[in-house]
């Protein structure tokens, strides 16, 4: 199931990618696909876990091209029915994670002291305009909190990334200790990466 979950996740974030930096320079296409996004997104209000909503997307095909029927955009035909379909996936899935970020960092953390992983991922939320993910090294609760923040008018990311300390047992963060490594600031996405294997690799050690 993860697998599979990984795998619908992978193709709803690629959709929203592609979509929404296509369709900025139309104004009007770029209104009507955050109206019916939004409207397809309100039409899975009923899905409520990460399982479900994977099922949904095998199951709910035609979703999108019934809320094009009755929303009825004048560039309704100039949507990408598909990718339309999939970025509201995507916009639900950020939803579902954020009201149960608790309960599904503690069942990934569960799920990775299964499977005896050194890391586990908690959270990872990426949109067009940047991305926040937070995992932790298991045995310890040390966590990097890597992230990018892209403007609406700007053309360079910012990249930052910081350790903190998380609880064990949850993947709490313990927001009353200071961070291991207090936020540093990159210009470069690949200096970013580079500095967050090396982070991997220096807190991953015994507790």
């Amino acid at each position: 199931m993860r697998v599979e979950r990984d795998k619908a996740v992978a193709t709803w974030r690629r959709a929203e990618a592609r979509i929404y930096p296509s369709v900025m320079s139309n104004a009007t296409l770029y209104e009507q696909y955050v109206v019916s996004v939004r409207a397809i997104a309100d039409e899975l209000d009923d899905v409520r876990t990460e399982a479900d909503l994977v099922i949904a997307w095998q199951e709910r095909r035609d979703i999108a091209a019934e809320v094009i029927v009755r929303l009825s955009p004048s560039l309704g035909p100039l949507m990408d029915r598909e990718a339309l379909r999939d970025a509201a996936f995507c916009q639900r899935h950020r939803e579902i994670t954020r009201i149960h970020a608790k309960e599904i960092a503690r069942a990934r953390l569960e799920q990775a002291r299964r499977d005896r992983s050194a890391w586990a991922v908690l959270f990872d939320d990426v949109t067009p305009l940047g991305s926040h993910r937070l995992e932790m090294h298991v045995p310890s609760g040390r966590g990097l909190h890597a992230s990018s923040t892209l403007d609406l008018d700007g053309c360079q990311p910012e990249f930052e990334l910081s350790v903190v300390q998380l609880d064990r047992t949850d993947g709490a963060w313990l927001v009353d200790k200071p961070p291991l490594v207090p936020v540093q600031r990159f210009d470069s996405e690949a200096e970013w990466r580079t500095r967050i294997e090396q982070a991997r690799a220096t807190f991953g050690g015994n507790p």
